[in-house]
């Protein structure tokens, strides 16, 4: 099959498109974060995408990469949606991306588990803890690659964590509320969105779509967090060799 010159440059890389065009990837949360990490999973010719969302986009919405005035109150999940598929036309009929929304809250959500089984890899970018660990609760369960990642109270740091069930830590390994991993600053977690800037949001997406690529084209380099620090000194700081936690409510043996 041929490769459409969209993504030519792309197979020149070693990132081969006609293995991504058979996988399909959820992004969780549509916001500064996963807008883009979104846009970077079309642009690099995944099969199937589904985007999962319960807000609207408002005017403080717009310093994000993914919107313009005229989405303005609709479902961020539609407006993303249709930015991407106007994208998408330059990839050919054969290279088509099938963008599946949903606008709901994930919590109790009755159809998460379904998603979750039919995808094969996660991508969490929301700024809610309960959310994500509904999301890791699944890809636990299931046994699906997670790859989360979120910014700072101020917006100048941010972090990428790899979850492969039984092999790496969980999200709850790092935020339940009995224990925490000590690699790094956990005010990423559950902040309010108060800071939000497309600089940070950027660097952070693409370091966790790149560890997402790596997991599906079956590459080296993929670590089990990655900490960006844009705040003082510029420095990114990566862990390879963090452990579940045996103790875990979510991954740990007792669950196994």
């Amino acid at each position: 099959m041929k490769i459409p010159p969209m993504l030519e440059r792309i197979a020149n890389s070693g990132f081969d498109p006609l293995k991504l065009r058979d996988k399909t990837a959820c992004v969780f949360g549509v916001g500064g974060l996963g807008s883009i990490v979104a846009e970077m999973l079309v642009r690099v010719g995944i099969g199937s995408l589904v985007l999962v969302d319960r807000d609207v986009v408002g005017p403080e919405n717009l310093n994000r990469l993914g919107y313009t005035a005229e989405d303005i109150g609709k479902p961020k999940v539609t407006a993303l949606s249709n930015k991407l598929k106007e994208i998408a036309k330059a990839l050919g009929d054969e290279f088509s991306v099938e963008i599946t929304e949903y606008q709901v809250d994930v919590i109790a959500w009755d159809e998460l588990a379904g998603v979750v089984k039919d995808c094969d890899i996660l991508f969490t970018c929301f700024d809610n803890l309960e959310a994500r660990l509904e999301v890791n609760y699944m890809a636990v369960k299931f046994n699906k690659p997670l790859i989360d990642a979120g910014t700072s109270y101020n917006g100048l740091r941010g972090r990428v964590i790899v979850v492969i069930p039984h092999v790496t830590p969980c999200l709850g390994c790092y935020f339940d509320s009995e224990a925490l991993y000590d690699s790094g600053n956990e005010e990423t977690i559950d902040a309010p969105c108060n800071a939000s800037l497309p600089t940070t949001m950027a660097i952070v997406a693409s370091f966790q779509v790149d560890q997402g690529l790596r997991l599906l084209l079956g590459k080296e380099n993929i670590f089990a967090r990655i900490n960006i620090n844009l705040d003082d000194d510029i420095s990114i700081t990566r862990f390879s060799d963090l452990k579940p936690r045996k103790d875990c409510k979510y991954c740990g043996v007792r669950n196994e």
